[in-house]
């Protein structure tokens, strides 16, 4: 890791937040076999698999050859998707969820959430607007892509339009002798600067351990990567409510982008 980038923590360090990604255990595989995608839920890129519920997303799908192809499971399907493709190339597959709410007994858990995204300002502008310390609510969006090598991964990730997005600069599966990596930052399409994002590294032991780095200008991060190891990269930005209702005072979009870092093609 390019550690002046950013904050290295410790695997041992808690975290408040729950994430969610699309993962696999086929980042690479070869033209026309199975991929088998799974919705996870946890922390510290290690959680539970989800099933296939429709009425849980409003997009899933994946994009090859700049081709859009719908996702269909079997309701209650675990991993919830298993797909295969006679395109050689690097396949984007994006998760969209609906609408959530988590409720807050107490103002401790939403602020250390809040400072563990980079999002403090939050905090003052909680206190400021005299919301409630009690038994409030946040809404959440998830919007998670996944990067996957078909044959020779030749290729490059998309703005694919997503309200809240992570942009592959790089394909991981074509990485260089430098093994840098660049990611894009958009929210309502626009680059984000001065953003933190997160980047949980497992290894082949799955170890977990974890970076922070800041966006420039042009919404860009960069980090090194290491070969045969996994990245998941997020981000979360909180707004205000624009019309609170039934307590829901905050509104936090997720973006998140899983993928390996590998030259090896299949």
């Amino acid at each position: 890791f390019l550690i002046s980038l950013g904050l290295f923590v410790a695997k041992s360090s808690p975290l408040i937040s729950h994430e969610m990604w699309l993962d696999t255990t086929t980042f690479q595989q070869s033209v026309g076999k199975d991929i088998q995608i799974s919705l996870k839920n946890g922390q510290m890129f290690q959680g539970a698999g989800l099933s296939y519920f429709k009425s849980r997303f409003s997009d899933f799908y994946y994009i090859s050859n700049n081709k859009k192809h719908e996702i269909e499971s079997r309701m209650g399907d675990t991993p919830a998707a298993t797909i295969s493709t006679d395109i050689n190339g690097l396949l984007t597959a994006i998760y969209v969820s609906k609408k959530s709410t988590i409720n807050y007994k107490s103002m401790d858990k939403f602020a250390n959430f809040a400072s563990e995204k980079g999002e403090d300002w939050v905090i003052q502008k909680h206190a400021e607007l005299k919301f409630p310390v009690n038994n409030f609510k946040e809404e959440y969006y998830r919007f998670s892509k996944i990067l996957i090598g078909v044959g020779d991964a030749n290729g490059s990730d998309k703005n694919v339009g997503l309200k809240h997005e992570l942009v592959a600069l790089t394909n991981p599966y074509l990485i260089s002798s430098s093994n840098e990596f660049f990611v894009q930052l958009l929210f309502n399409k626009e680059p984000q600067k001065n953003r933190q994002i997160t980047i949980f590294e497992r290894d082949v032991e799955n170890g977990v351990s974890i970076l922070t780095i800041l966006t420039d200008s042009n919404g860009i991060g960069k980090f090194e990567v290491t070969e045969g190891h996994d990245y998941l990269v997020d981000n979360v930005i909180l707004e205000l409510s624009d019309n609170p209702e039934d307590d829901i005072f905050w509104k936090s979009y997720w973006a998140a982008l899983t993928f390996r870092a590998s030259n090896d093609p299949h």
